[in-house]
């Protein structure tokens, strides 16, 4: 087997199992029967269990739609911009608490760039956040480089406060969007109420 389809069947059975059984009750050992590989073969593809949780973005890049990026001059450039950052919301709350819990702490101890950008998408939020800014959508005009990476840090910031509250049904997208609505200072006109929760702004 070619050394990049191992790594990748050795990832895919340790999130399985990891969403199974939680990441602290499997051991490489586990993995390596998982896999039908021995312990030499794991670690020759894998430093640790914990170097497993910086491939956490890897198969959120396959769950963004090719297309999601296109706009028109019709486009409501807001709910684009927050589209995209929940990609990664939904996603935190489909891996479950326990392993975004796992992915943060080894990131504490040793940042392993687990929570780094992926270029393309970062380049195609900027450019969304530059035209919500043109088309006065969105009110804050500080850089918009700057405004995308107060977005990752609000999203990170929430991650972390899931965790901390170790409740899995908390709304977690919800309280997000509301939080980056009001630092991207959002133009009523283009909110998705859905999005709306009377009173979410005074939690902040």
């Amino acid at each position: 087997m070619r050394k990049k389809n191992l790594e990748q069947l050795i990832v895919n059975c340790a999130y399985h199992l990891f969403d199974e059984k939680g990441f602290d009750n499997v051991s490489v050992m586990d993995i390596c029967v998982a896999c039908d590989i021995t312990k030499p073969t794991f670690y020759k593809h894998v430093n640790s269990k914990e170097d497993l949780l910086s491939y956490f973005f890897q198969s959120l890049t396959a769950k963004i739609p090719d297309d999601w990026y296109k706009y028109s001059d019709e486009t409501n450039f807001w709910e684009k911009i927050r589209t995209g950052f929940c990609f990664f919301m939904d996603y935190v709350q489909s891996i479950g608490i326990d392993l975004f819990t796992a992915a943060f702490i080894s990131n504490l101890h040793l940042y392993k760039g687990t929570f780094e950008d992926i270029p393309s998408f970062k380049s195609e939020m900027i450019d969304l956040i530059r035209m919500g800014q043109q088309t006065k959508q969105i009110k804050n005009n500080s850089d918009p480089e700057q405004l995308y990476e107060c977005g990752v840090a609000l999203a990170t910031g929430y991650g972390a406060y899931w965790c901390f509250l170790n409740d899995k049904d908390h709304d977690l997208t919800m309280d997000f969007v509301a939080a980056l609505r009001n630092t991207f200072q959002v133009d009523q006109s283009y909110i998705d109420q859905k999005y709306y929760r009377e009173g979410a702004e005074n939690r902040l």
